[in-house]
């Protein structure tokens, strides 16, 4: 493969990590951040799983059909980093020595020096009382530091 092509191939790979990674997502993302659930039944509990963008969770519900709003017994928030994450990059250079020249690529990876704002590092866990929140699918209400609610089904079909 050709040093062009191999940039392509990267820049899609990385491309592909920017979206959100469980099956439930809202049916419209909220401007800022990538939001998506999965959940799992245990023996009295429902687990719902939560990708916040690395964003942290402020609030999270969930609306019966009857208009009932049933909070979270338990909530396992993901670690918090403080500063910017890592940052990849993909370069190709050149450098002519004497009659031969040189063509080089490579990945180089940078930690930024100093603090920024605080991110999760996970996915968050919410556990229900599976006798409260009824049978699937389930209306879960989340908030996330910086974002406006959202909105997501699950239970039901996945999202697209």
């Amino acid at each position: 493969m050709t040093t062009p092509s191999l940039t392509v191939v990267a820049l899609v790979a990385l491309a592909g990590c920017a979206q959100a990674t469980l099956p439930y997502k809202p049916e419209q993302q909220p401007d800022g951040a990538k939001v998506s659930a999965a959940y799992q039944m245990l023996a009295d509990r429902l687990r719902i799983e939560i990708d916040t963008d690395h964003r942290r969770l402020e609030d999270i519900w969930i609306v019966r059909a009857d208009g009932t709003a049933v909070r979270a017994q338990t909530i396992e928030n993901a670690p918090v980093v403080t500063g910017p994450g890592p940052t990849v990059g993909i370069g190709v250079g050149g450098a002519s020595i004497g009659r031969g020249s040189v063509i080089g690529t490579g990945v180089g990876v940078g930690v930024p020096v100093g603090e920024g704002p605080s991110r999760i590092e996970g996915h968050t866990f919410a556990t229900f009382p599976l006798d409260q929140v009824g049978p699937p699918p389930w209306r879960l209400h989340v908030k996330l530091a910086g974002i406006a609610p959202t909105t997501i089904l699950v239970g039901g079909p996945t999202s697209q």
